[in-house]
């Protein structure tokens, strides 16, 4: 026997043992729970109060199994929002199912209020969930969000620092360029890839930014939404939702311009 082989049994028990902890979306061992581990569909929910008061919600789809990328062949893709009015989300872009309250009156940031998303999915897509209840629920958090640039860049390919509150929640950040497009996201979805390393980019309090971020000499312009998050075995995710699935609701800070130098 190699002698890597007790590392590896004591590697697997350790992992297991984390599975097992308390907030699991059923006791461990249990069928409903070992099933989900093998459950493809990655599905994140977002939905942000912008500080012009506008509303957006999203629906991230990817599959982690044999039909791997973007899941575009979701249907009945809905919010349900308080009072119990349903805002139906469209694809719009591969994976990417959106709605906002400019075209959705009804889709309103609410605090302390509970929200559902919720979709269907057939065929290959949906591997073994095929008719499988997908459905998150979380609550909006009562927040008056503020974020500050606590280190700023002094030239183009340094380090920043931001910080925010409420410290107890986790920050979305988003830098645009001078013409408004987004350069860097801690959290994106561009392409299908996804890991547990993308939640483990969700800080509370503060965020270091690298050197990859302001590379280039300019003006940004800084946004940082403050959200609460459920991910990972937390019993308002579904089942039939991949352990890499979750929900952030929050309010974004009016963000800030930064001027980088040479």
């Amino acid at each position: 026997m190699s002698h890597h082989a007790p590392l590896r049994s004591k590697i697997a028990l350790l992992l297991l043992g984390a599975l097992c902890l308390p907030g699991a979306k059923s006791g461990c061992g249990s069928s409903e729970s070992n099933e989900t581990l093998t459950s493809p569909v990655q599905g994140v929910f977002t939905i942000l109060e912008r500080a012009d008061g506008r509303v957006d919600a999203e629906l991230v789809l990817i599959n982690t199994g044999k039909a791997k990328g973007f899941i575009d062949g979701a249907t009945e893709v809905a919010v349900r929002v308080p009072g119990g009015d349903k805002v139906t989300l469209e694809l719009t872009s591969p994976g990417h199912y959106t709605a906002d309250s400019e075209l959705a009156a009804a889709l309103t940031y609410a605090a302390g209020e509970t929200y559902q998303v919720r979709f269907e999915l057939s065929g290959e897509e949906a591997g073994d969930r095929e008719g499988g209840d997908f459905i998150a629920v979380t609550e909006a958090p009562d927040l008056e969000p503020a974020f500050e640039i606590a280190s700023a860049p002094e030239f183009a390919g340094d380090t920043a620092k931001l910080t925010w509150t409420p410290a107890a929640y986790f920050g979305l950040i988003s830098i645009y360029d001078a013409g408004g497009a987004l350069v860097w996201r801690n959290f994106d979805f561009q392409t299908p890839d996804f890991d547990g390393s993308k939640w483990a980019r969700l800080k509370r309090a503060s965020y270091d930014l690298g050197v990859d971020v302001f590379k280039d000499a300019g003006e940004y312009t800084v946004e940082v939404c403050v959200v609460n998050k459920v991910s990972d075995f937390d019993t308002t995710l579904s089942a039939d939702l991949g352990a890499l699935s979750g929900f952030l609701i929050g309010r974004c800070a009016p963000p800030k311009a930064l001027s980088v130098a040479e």
